[in-house]
C-alpha cells in the first residue's frame, strides 16, 4: 500500500507534467493498476499475467489493427528463433525475413499494416533478436514461453521507439531474486528520477538552446555547449522511467545511467552513459573478438577488439536510424564523432592496461591533491565531451567549425539581452528539481545489492524521503502555487508542464514542412517524436504538383490550373495561379477589392475550397456590409505555403496587376529572423536579389556565397530588423503611390510561445512605415488547442481555427472602417 500511495502521486506529476504524451498516461495508468493485481498474484502466475499485461498496452497504444500487426510479426520472429533447424539455419531465415521487412520499412515493397508500426516493431527486435539468439546459442536455460514473449513486448515499449537494449539473461536471472518491496520501491525511485531528469530537460530545452546562428560571443558558445549536451538527460530520463516501471513487475535490471556527467574520463564516461549498450557491445562483441585474438598479443587484441565495437557502434546507430525513422544516417560528422571517441577511448584503455585505475577514493586516498586532481579530471573531460557531442550533433561540419570564430570576435559588439527567466525564484525552482533528481532515497540504490527475502528492512526513512519529494513535484505543478511566483517564474513553471517544440525547432519544423525538407536535429529527441508520429502522406498533397521551383527571387508559386482532393478537402488554384475562385484582372467600378498576402495560414493548409479565412471572411463581408459604398467585395488570395517576408515583395508586384484598393499583409510572427534566414540563403545559393536597399544590408553585413549558412545568418541576423523595414517600405510604398491602402494583420500562431519576442517590434516597424495595423493577438488564448489545431504535430489552424480568424478579422476591420474602407484611389 505504500507502492500504491506513492504510485497515485506519482501519476497526478506525470499527469500535471504532461509526461512524454497522452498514449504514456493511459498506459500508466494500465500498469500501475495491474501492478495492484500483479503484486498480489502466486509467483507461477506474474509472469503470463505480465505478458498478458504487455499485449494489452499495446493494443491500447496502437490499436486493434496496428497492435495486431505488430503482435503477429513479433511472434514470427521469435518462432524462427525457436524452430528445430541448426543455428546457422536459423539465423539465416531472420536475415531473410529482416530483409523483406527492411525493404518494406524502405517502402520498396507494399505492406498491408500501417508504417506507425515500424519504429516499436524496430524497437522491440532489432537489438533483442541479436541478444536473445545469442543467449540461445550460448545458455542452456530452459524455455519459458511467457518470459521469452515478455522479453519482447515488454509493457513500456509501446509508447517509446528509444528503448534501452535490456539483457536478456538479466532479464530472467534477476526476476524476484531479491525482496519484492525493495524492488517496487527502487522503481518507484527511478521513475521519480526520470520524471524530475525529463522535467529537468524541458528546462534546458526551452530556455537555455540556442542555434549556431545565436551564437555572438564566448558566453553564448558556453552556453551552446552546455545546453547541447544536457539534452541528453531526456534519454537518461526515459530510461529510468522504463526501468522503473519494469521494477515494478519484479525485473530488477541494473541501471541504465549514472553519474554520467560526473566522468572522469571517456572510458569513465563510455561505463557510465548507456550502461546497457556497452554491456551489449561488450557481451556479443568486443569479448569474443578480443578472447580469439588474445593469443596474438593482449595490446594487440584490446585494440582491434574496440575498434570493432565502435566501428560496429556507428553502423548499429545508423541501422537503428533506419528502423525507427525509416531514412539512412550517413554524415561525416557521424563517422568522425565514433571514431574520435573509439581513438580516446583506446588511448585511455591502453594507459589503464599499463598505469591501473582509480576505481574510487577510499578514505585512505582522500587528500586533498587527489581531491582536486579528481575534480580536474571531471572538469577537463566534461569540457571534452561537450566539445565532441556538439559536433555529432552539428548539421554540418563547416558549420560546427564557424562556431568557433567568435572566440575572437568582439564581445561588445555581439551582447544581446540577457534571459529574462531566471531570476531567485527560479534557480529556486532549478535547484530543487537538480536535487529531487541526483539524490536517488532509493533503498536498492545502484551498487547495493537489495536484501533478500525475509531479511528485515527499516522502509520508512526512504519511503517518506521518497513521498516528499512526488509530493513537491505534484504542488510545484498546481497553477495556484506557482502563480504565486514573479511572473517570470510562473510562466517558466507553465512552460514545463506541457511537451512542445522549443523556439529553435519550431523554426526547424517550420522551414521543412514549408520546404518540402527534413532539416531536424539529427539527435534532438523532441522533434524526432514529432516527425516519427506524423503519418507520411500527411495532406497527401506534399510530393504533388502544388508547388513548382520557378528561377528567380521568389524560387517558388502555386501552379496555375492546380486541383487535387485531400483528406481535408479540395484544394485548388485558379488560371492565376492564386488558391481561389477565378476574378477578372481589372475589378468593377463598385467593386472594393483586397489583395491578401501570406504564407499557408492564408492559403489555407489543410482545409477545404471556402472554409479558408479569407473566403469566409469575404463571404461575411459581402452578406452583413450591405449599407456600404461598395457593392461587393472581393478578397484575393495571395498566399503561398512556405513563403517568407522576402517573397512577399514579388507577391505583390502580381498582385497589384489586379488592381485592388486595398493589401492585406497577414504576418504570423518571426518576421524579422525569417527574413534574414531567406535573404542569407538567397546568397548562399547565389541567386540575385532584385532590390537595392536589401542588396545594401547584404552588403554591409558582409555575407558572401561561400561561406556556410551558420557564419552567414550570424552576420546577417543583427539586421533582421532593417532587413523587415525594407520590406515593409517598399510593400508600403508601393501602395500608397498608387493610392492603395496598406494592412497589416498579424496573425499569432495557436499557442503562446518564443515566436512573441519579435512581435513588439516587428508591429513598430509596420505602424512606422505608414500601414494601418490590426493586432488579432489573443484571439486563441481560450480556445482548446486540441479543437483549432491540424493535427499533434501540425500546428496550422484547422476548418474551427478559420472561422474564429475570420471572425476576428471582421470585427477588427469594422472598429477601423473608416481608415481601411474610405475611398482613397487616385
Amino acid at each position: 500500500m505504500l507502492i500504491v500511495l506513492q504510485l497515485a502521486f506519482m501519476l497526478l506529476a506525470m499527469r500535471q507534467f504532461q509526461i512524454e504524451n497522452a498514449a504514456f498516461l493511459r498506459l500508466a495508468v494500465l500498469a500501475f493498476g495491474g501492478f495492484l493485481l500483479h503484486a498480489w498474484l502466486p509467483l507461477a502466475y506474474r509472469l503470463p499475467f505480465f505478458l498478458g499485461l504487455s499485449l494489452a498496452g499495446i493494443v491500447l497504444v496502437m490499436g486493434w489493427l496496428n497492435g495486431a500487426w505488430l503482435i503477429g510479426i513479433g511472434l514470427l520472429l521469435i518462432g524462427i528463433c525457436h524452430l528445430p533447424l541448426s543455428f546457422l539455419w536459423r539465423i539465416a531465415l531472420l536475415l531473410s525475413v529482416g530483409t523483406v521487412l527492411a525493404l518494406q520499412r524502405a517502402e520498396l515493397l507494399a505492406s498491408p499494416w500501417s508504417t506507425a508500426i515500424w519504429p516499436i516493431l524496430g524497437s522491440m527486435f532489432m537489438f533483442r533478436l541479436i541478444v536473445y539468439m545469442y543467449d540461445l546459442q550460448h545458455e542452456q536455460a530452459p524455455f519459458n514461453l511467457s518470459r521469452s514473449l515478455s522479453y519482447f513486448f515488454m509493457l513500456p515499449n509501446a509508447c517509446f521507439p528509444l528503448f534501452p537494449v535490456v539483457d536478456y539473461k538479466t532479464f530472467r536471472r534477476n526476476y524476484f531474486d531479491a525482496d519484492s518491496f525493495h524492488i517496487y520501491q527502487t522503481g518507484v525511485d527511478w521513475m521519480l528520477r526520470g520524471v524530475t531528469q525529463l522535467v529537468i530537460y524541458r528546462l534546458v530545452y526551452y530556455h537555455l538552446t540556442l542555434a549556431p546562428a545565436e551564437v555572438h560571443t564566448g558566453g553564448d558558445l558556453a552556453q551552446f555547449l552546455l545546453a547541447n549536451f544536457a539534452l541528453y538527460l531526456r534519454v537518461s530520463g526515459l530510461f529510468h522511467l522504463i526501468t522503473g516501471l519494469l521494477h515494478l513487475f519484479g525485473f530488477r535490471v541494473p541501471e541504465t545511467h549514472h553519474l554520467f556527467f560526473l566522468a572522469t574520463s571517456f572510458n569513465d564516461w563510455y561505463r557510465r552513459a548507456n550502461i546497457y549498450w556497452k554491456d551489449f557491445m561488450m557481451k556479443v562483441f568486443y569479448f569474443p573478438v578480443y578472447f580469439r585474438i588474445k593469443d596474438y598479443g593482449a595490446t594487440w587484441a584490446l585494440v582491434l577488439s574496440t575498434m570493432l565495437v565502435f566501428f560496429l557502434t556507428w553502423f548499429l546507430h545508423a541501422y537503428q536510424w533506419f528502423w525507427l525513422r525509416g531514412t539512412i544516417l550517413f554524415v561525416p560528422q557521424d563517422f568522425l564523432y565514433w571514431a574520435l571517441l573509439g581513438a580516446v577511448v583506446i588511448a585511455n584503455s591502453l594507459y589503464e592496461a599499463k598505469w591501473g585505475r582509480t576505481r574510487t577514493l577510499n578514505k585512505s586516498n582522500q587528500s586533498w591533491r587527489n581531491r582536486v586532481s579528481l575534480y580536474l579530471q571531471t572538469l577537463v573531460t566534461f569540457i571534452a565531451l561537450c566539445i565532441l557531442w556538439s559536433f555529432w550533433t552539428s548539421e554540418s561540419i563547416t558549420g560546427w567549425l564557424s562556431l568557433w570564430q567568435v572566440l575572437g570576435s568582439d564581445p561588445a559588439a555581439a551582447e544581446r539581452n540577457s534571459n529574462p527567466v531566471f531570476n531567485t525564484q527560479s534557480l529556486l525552482v532549478v535547484a530543487l528539481l537538480v536535487v529531487v533528481a541526483s539524490s536517488t532515497g532509493t533503498i536498492g540504490a545502484s551498487g547495493n545489492v537489495p536484501p533478500r527475502k525475509g531479511v528485515s528492512r527499516k522502509i520508512w526513512s526512504p519511503v517518506s524521503i521518497t513521498t516528499v519529494k512526488i509530493v513537491l513535484l505534484c504542488l510545484l505543478g498546481i497553477e495556484g502555487i506557482y502563480s504565486q511566483f514573479s511572473p517570470t517564474t510562473a510562466t517558466m513553471v507553465l512552460s514545463l508542464r506541457s511537451s512542445h517544440l522549443s523556439r529553435i525547432d519550431t523554426a526547424k519544423m517550420e522551414r521543412g514542412y514549408y520546404e518540402n525538407l527534413l532539416d531536424v536535429n539529427r539527435f534532438n529527441s523532441q522533434l524526432w517524436e514529432v516527425y516519427s508520429k506524423k503519418p507520411t502522406n500527411w495532406i497527401d498533397v506534399d510530393s504533388s504538383n502544388l508547388k513548382r521551383f520557378v528561377p528567380g527571387f521568389v524560387r517558388t508559386e502555386l501552379i496555375p490550373s492546380f486541383a487535387e482532393d485531400t483528406k481535408h478537402g479540395r484544394i485548388t488554384i485558379n488560371q492565376y495561379g492564386m488558391r481561389d475562385q477565378d476574378y477578372a484582372v481589372a475589378p468593377e467600378p463598385d467593386v472594393f477589392r483586397v489583395a491578401v498576402l501570406g504564407a499557408s495560414s492564408v492559403m489555407g493548409w489543410g482545409v477545404g475550397d471556402g472554409e479558408t479565412f479569407e473566403a469566409l471572411l469575404e463571404e461575411r463581408l459581402n452578406r452583413e456590409l450591405t449599407h456600404s459604398p461598395y457593392a461587393k467585395y472581393e478578397l484575393l488570395n495571395f498566399g503561398v505555403a512556405g513563403y517568407n517576408p522576402p517573397q512577399q515583395l514579388p507577391a505583390l508586384e502580381k498582385a497589384l496587376s489586379f488592381k485592388p484598393n486595398s493589401v492585406f499583409y497577414i504576418a504570423t510572427g518571426r518576421e524579422m529572423s525569417r527574413s534574414a534566414r531567406y535573404i542569407a540563403n538567397t546568397v548562399l545559393d547565389k541567386i540575385a536579389i532584385p532590390y537595392p536597399e536589401l542588396n545594401a544590408i547584404v552588403a554591409s553585413a558582409g555575407i558572401t556565397p561561400d561561406m556556410d549558412e551558420t557564419t552567414a545568418l550570424r552576420l546577417l541576423e543583427p539586421y533582421g530588423q532593417d532587413i523587415l523595414t525594407a520590406i515593409y517600405r517598399r510593400i508600403a510604398g508601393q501602395c500608397r503611390e498608387r493610392g492603395i491602402k496598406p494592412v497589416l494583420i498579424f496573425l499569432p500562431q495557436l499557442r503562446d510561445g518564443s515566436w512573441q519576442e519579435e512581435t513588439a517590434p516587428s508591429l513598430k516597424v509596420a505602424t512606422d512605415e505608414g500601414f494601418v495595423v490590426l493586432d488579432l493577438n489573443g484571439i486563441f488564448r481560450n480556445a482548446d488547442i486540441k479543437t483549432i489545431r491540424l493535427a499533434e504535430w501540425d500546428e496550422h489552424p484547422n476548418k474551427t481555427g478559420h472561422q474564429l480568424i475570420a471572425s476576428a478579422i471582421y470585427d477588427a476591420l469594422l472598429a477601423n472602417r473608416e481608415a481601411i474602407f474610405s475611398p482613397t484611389r487616385q
